[in-house]
């Protein structure tokens, strides 16, 4: 009796702390603006992915104590893919060409052009994200230290082509 009682607790704490993807598609209170995104979050960290014009934006936040290094880089792997480095000196040279920002720093949140948006061209990095079961991040605190952990993509297909309204990535 005492086993299966723990074992129906360990369940329940397992299922609590899960992290899950989620999508959002509202309209905007203030603006009347068509809102949508996709989200991961954990205990630590949470990602947001979003549609900002035609582009798609990946929003990184810590929640816990420390921030970002302002120029530090940002890996990301899904799977055994090769590594996407995102470089924000690179960024600002591209932003400058470009005319529009393409990364944008805040102490505990980072965003950077993730894709271009266009269906029509490809699903590039979002098609991973699609297609995998493991993300991996890996981010500079400072200019000695990283962190880095993991978002479960099992099940967040899903979530991810709701909140990016895709029609044709990942049918």
């Amino acid at each position: 009796m005492y086993k299966l009682l723990t074992t129906i607790i360990i369940l329940l704490f397992a299922q609590a702390a899960h992290a899950e993807w989620t999508s959002v598609n509202k309209v905007d209170d203030f603006t009347d603006e068509q809102v949508r995104y996709a989200a991961f979050s954990d205990a630590d960290h949470r990602i947001q992915l979003s549609h900002e014009g035609k582009a798609v934006w990946m929003f990184i936040t810590r929640k816990k104590i420390g921030t970002f290094e302002p120029n530090g880089l940002i890996e990301m792997r899904v799977d055994k893919n090769e590594t996407m480095v995102v470089d924000p000196e690179k960024s600002k040279r591209l932003a400058e060409l470009l005319g529009k920002p393409t990364f944008q720093w805040e102490p505990a949140t980072v965003g950077f052009l993730l894709w271009h948006g266009s269906e029509d061209e490809g699903c590039g990095y979002v098609g991973q994200l699609l297609q995998g079961q493991e993300l991996k991040v890996r981010y500079q605190t400072n200019s000695l230290e990283r962190d880095t952990f993991s978002a479960n993509l099992a099940g967040a297909k899903q979530s991810i082509i709701n909140g990016l309204g895709l029609t044709k990535c990942g049918q």
